[in-house]
């Protein structure tokens, strides 16, 4: 092989290892067209997962200026915003930065539970208004769309934070009585690969994360490689996947964990627009 060739393959292996391992956030948009809403209307929401208190520039700023750019009706957590693997600092930073930007919903991820303490969590979250739906729903209004927000616990809080805690009976008692509602109707929840628990009931939309993308992509290709709870070649992933009536979309998360680099899986804010017609 000559000089050339050498020196411009390995400007290209260079290059690709660059852009494949690119830890700059990434916005993914999904549009998503209803009846439930009036005509020419529309709802969007920022979806927040996965953060695990990595810092996405200095005190946040570029995590919350994307936020607010967005300019959401609403900003929903899907879990995992705190944990393990980042300073302690990250979260709060970033709540304190979209506090009053828009209202604030979300749920608890495995992580949050695992922390050590979910009651210091919860104080956390509510000092910055941050609503948690624990398996429970609220119906809110926004320019005159009223919608179903509802909102599923991890499992993990048997084990961390209610002995006797049966997640499928809670969301049997929490939201079987949503079926005779017509309104759109939005369900967070942490873990995705637990969609066949959440398809029982009649929500239009589900919104999740905890699968990190599959941590590694092959664009085109590859959807993911490996994901907790599913293993090599995950049926769910990260992006939109229908389901009938009902769509999900998982965020491909927040995080930047030094020792499990994302490859062509860039950290990812979701944006949802949800238009009446």
């Amino acid at each position: 092989m000559s000089k050339t060739c050498i020196i411009l393959v390995s400007f290209v292996v260079t290059f690709l290892c660059i852009v494949a391992t690119c830890n700059s956030i990434s916005t993914k948009t999904y549009h998503i067209t209803t009846p439930l809403l009036k005509e020419q209307s529309n709802i969007k929401i920022v979806l927040l997962a996965d953060l695990h208190g990595t810092v996405h520039g200095k005190d946040q700023t570029v995590l919350i200026d994307k936020i607010r750019d967005a300019n959401p009706d609403l900003i929903l957590m899907a879990g995992d915003i705190y944990g393990g693997y980042n300073p302690a600092d990250g979260t709060p930073m970033l709540l304190s930065g979209i506090s009053g930007l828009a209202p604030i919903y979300g749920v608890m991820g495995n992580h949050e539970y695992w922390g050590g303490s979910i009651l210091a969590v919860r104080e956390e979250l509510a000092s910055y208004g941050v609503t948690i739906l624990s398996d429970g729903y609220t119906k809110i209004e926004i320019r005159g769309n009223k919608i179903i927000l509802a909102g599923a616990d991890d499992p993990a809080k048997r084990e961390h934070e209610t002995p006797d805690y049966d997640s499928l009976a809670a969301l049997e008692k929490a939201f079987r009585e949503l079926d005779t509602v017509s309104l759109y109707k939005i369900l967070i929840a942490h873990r995705s690969n637990l969609i066949e628990n959440y398809k029982k009931y009649s929500f239009d939309l589900i919104l999740s994360g905890h699968l990190h993308g599959g941590q590694v992509r092959i664009p085109y290709i590859l959807n993911g490689l490996y994901t907790p709870n599913q293993g090599i070649f995950p049926k769910y992933a990260g992006g939109l996947y229908k389901h009938d009536n009902l769509t999900h979309i998982i965020s491909r998360g927040l995080s930047v964990i030094p020792w499990r680099p994302r490859i062509f899986n860039p950290p990812e804010l979701v944006i949802v627009v949800i238009n009446g017609v």
